[in-house]
């Protein structure tokens, strides 16, 4: 009789980021390039340690997320997910995520490169179609890098692409929503995944919004949330 295993999923968290935006509060450390060696090897190294108490069970999804994990760099990606590979049972088709920034995905070869290492699933932080937009949030790339982005994956046969998309920012507008999430529907993505913002205490756009910066109302954003259903 064949042995039934638990479905497991992997997050695994890659700190890393070219810039901080103005909203994050998640744990990243902006400009730190020369931490990344010694971080992937100690997270190699945590990974084999668990993996003894996942023995029960079989890995249908990993997902890198951050931070920035395609900042880290194609060779560092594929020694994390090649220790992965090495100490868990996996299932026969993982899906395998990325998260990537659209100014650190535009290399096609990479892309490609990942997906033959089996990363089969992107998913890119575009957030707004509009460049003043991206410029308050402090994100450090334009949306036609994103359209970039997006081409480079699908030359790369990338087969899963998913775009993060975020709704009530500052000067934001019904109309500049919709505008957003037209221009990223375009781009033909499996999956969208479509945020209200949230003020996080303690981050510059807590700051900013303290001092009196005005977001989209309650009302406002929610026309943009049903729109976005509809």
């Amino acid at each position: 009789m064949k042995k039934e295993y638990k479905p497991l999923g992997l997050y695994i968290h890659i700190p890393f980021c070219k810039s901080k935006c103005i909203y994050c509060d998640f744990y990243s450390l902006p400009n730190s390039e020369e931490k990344m060696d010694r971080y992937v090897s100690v997270l190699c190294r945590q990974l084999a340690e668990i993996a003894p108490r996942a023995a029960a069970h079989e890995v249908d999804t990993v997902y890198f997320g951050g931070g920035t994990p395609s900042w880290l760099g194609e060779k560092r990606l594929r020694q994390i997910l090649k220790t992965v590979e090495k100490r868990y049972r996996l299932a026969k088709k993982p899906e395998v995520t990325l998260e990537a920034n659209p100014d650190s995905a535009g290399d096609w070869k990479v892309l490609r490169t990942l997906r033959r290492a089996g990363f089969n699933r992107l998913s890119l932080g575009v957030q707004s179609a509009d460049d003043e937009q991206l410029k308050i949030l402090g994100r450090p790339h334009t949306f036609a890098q994103a359209e970039e982005a997006a081409a480079a994956a699908r030359r790369a046969k990338i087969k899963n692409l998913s775009l993060d998309l975020i709704y009530g920012l500052p000067g934001q507008t019904l109309e500049s929503w919709k505008e957003t999430l037209e221009k990223a529907a375009a781009l033909s993505p499996e999956h969208l995944s479509c945020y209200g913002l949230k003020v996080e205490e303690g981050t510059p756009l807590a700051t900013r919004v303290e001092a009196g910066e005005a977001l989209p109302g309650d009302d406002l954003q929610a026309d943009m949330y049903l729109w976005t259903v509809d």
